[in-house]
């Protein structure tokens, strides 16, 4: 049984496909073109507000994932789609990804 309709399958591919593109665009563009611009981001509190917690967040999403038994994408995968990618591409691209191949193992104790 897929837990996701295929509408509901290409809703989270179209999510993915966008989380890749615009946010990682917009970060890859001002990391390259306006560095400054980035390391002011970087010094504000708010905005590090929002980038410690997306880190507090990645391992806790990593444990349920590691926790529910998905081998295939596992933990690890959902880990480095995080970081090459961001939240916004590798929540739906992992949910796209296990409604895909449909691999879930026994939980892990």
């Amino acid at each position: 049984m897929k837990p996701f309709t295929q509408t509901q399958e290409l809703l989270l591919a179209g999510l993915a496909f966008f989380g890749f593109i615009v946010p990682n665009g917009v970060f890859l563009y001002y990391t390259f073109m306006a560095s400054g611009v980035l390391l002011a981001a970087l010094t504000n509190p708010v905005a590090l507000v929002f980038i410690v917690e997306a880190f507090i967040l990645l391992p806790i999403f990593a444990w349920l994932i590691h926790r529910q038994g998905y081998r295939s994408p596992g933990w690890f995968a959902f880990v480095v789609m995080s970081i090459i990618g961001s939240m916004v591409f590798s929540v739906p691209a992992f949910l796209y990804l296990v409604s895909r191949k449909g691999t879930k193992a026994a939980p892990s104790k």
